[in-house]
């Protein structure tokens, strides 16, 4: 069948209609495009289809960003050209604010045009003893490569010899940003091979402590969650400590290594924060700045309930953060900062606060990760009327 796609959609699907009007979801395919496509699963309210052939191209549709065309399997918005990219992340995130969490209000857009490729200093790739790569969309399948074009030179360079050891399985790389220090996890059975290469490597059960460098003031810990670009992650800082203020006391909720609060320690506030991951609290409360503790969506919610901190940060998984909803739609904190990296469930989120009397007083969309869908969004909250209150 032929399509014109006219949207993309959250997720990054090149959205068409079908004669009776139904939605259709196209991988690969962007707004403005007329594309041959194969129907391979529908249901009750939408269709998707395996793009075939780009019949008349979208006048946003670039060169790839990639060496090999074959590389494009691996990269959904490699060839979606700027500035159009990003408006349709802002407009997803607008959208999503107003279709599920019923809010209205301006979106900022906050990007670095210098920063488009060759940002990420974390990486996950996968190999078969033969190749190492990327898995293209929706499959397991790798797809080779000589490099990775939205990661910096650091993490290329590491790739590469990675490649020449054949590992299987996935290997994690993460680059320091401003050193030449590369971090492995890989699986136990490359551990010594790997290691002999890069000292600075981890795996699973390895009877070792976790190797970690320091970035702006943070542990990065190997194997744990850090932002895929920690340049990047400096305007994710900025932004978060504009809406926090300069609180006394702070609550920082999924904090992992305490990227978000450790600046605010170091300033005097009284921060406590918890996570699932054992590894990357006990980094951050080794520094001695503010007590930082394992815990689940269980005792989060027990420690926001018991209230007693002026902000409240939480920085949720992709889910978000259901669980802890109904405690913090009532918690006694002056600000609550959310940051998610899918404006979905963060709307689904705000919808509960805003039924406990929370305002979202300003949002902002960041562009953190460049020729992908995905989008990192960070909102102030306050009580309702407490901004009348300061005027």
């Amino acid at each position: 069948m032929h399509l014109w796609i006219h949207a993309v959609a959250h997720g990054g699907d090149g959205l068409g209609r079908l004669e009776d009007g139904q939605i259709c979801f196209v991988p690969f395919a962007l707004p403005g495009d007329r594309v041959k496509a194969r129907i391979y699963k529908s249901s009750a309210t939408a269709t998707w289809a395996r793009l075939l052939e780009v019949v008349t191209p979208s006048p946003h549709r670039t060169e790839f960003i990639g060496d090999s065309p074959a590389m494009a399997e691996a990269y959904v918005w490699g060839c979606f050209g700027y500035p159009e990219q990003g408006l349709w992340k802002h407009r997803i995130v607008t959208e999503c604010l107003r279709r599920i969490g019923k809010i209205e209000t301006e979106v900022e857009w906050i990007e670095d045009p210098e920063q488009r490729l060759g940002y990420r200093t974390r990486a996950e790739f996968h190999g078969d003893g033969t190749s190492l790569g990327l898995y293209a969309e929706q499959s397991n399948r790798i797809v080779p490569m000589t490099r990775c074009p939205l990661c910096n030179d650091t993490v290329n360079n590491a790739f590469r010899a990675l490649a020449e050891l054949r590992v299987r399985g996935s290997v994690m790389i993460t680059a320091h940003p401003d050193t030449d220090d590369v971090m492995v996890w890989c699986g136990p059975s490359e551990l010594q091979q790997v290691r002999g290469v890069f000292p600075l490597t981890n795996a699973l059960g390895d009877g070792r402590a976790r190797v970690k460098f320091e970035v702006d003031g943070v542990p990065v810990v190997n194997g744990t969650f850090c932002q895929s670009s920690l340049t990047l992650n400096r305007i994710l800082l900025r932004v978060v400590s504009e809406m926090a203020g300069e609180p006394a006391s702070l609550l920082d909720l999924y904090c992992g290594n305490g990227n978000l609060s450790l600046w605010m320690a170091r300033k005097g506030a009284r921060v406590e924060g918890y996570d699932h991951t054992p590894e990357a609290v006990n980094a951050a409360d080794a520094l001695g700045l503010g007590s930082y503790q394992r815990g689940s969506e269980t005792v989060m919610a027990e420690v926001a309930d018991r209230g007693g901190f002026e902000t409240v940060i939480l920085d949720p998984p992709r889910s978000g953060a259901a669980a802890l909803m109904p405690v913090l739609a009532k918690s006694d904190a002056e600000r609550i900062v959310y940051v998610s990296c899918d404006p979905a469930t963060l709307a689904r989120d705000l919808k509960t606060l805003a039924a406990g009397g929370w305002r979202t007083e300003r949002v902002a969309a960041l562009d953190l990760f460049p020729h992908t869908p995905h989008v990192e969004t960070v909102c102030l909250l306050r009580r309702s009327g407490a901004w009348e209150k300061e005027a």
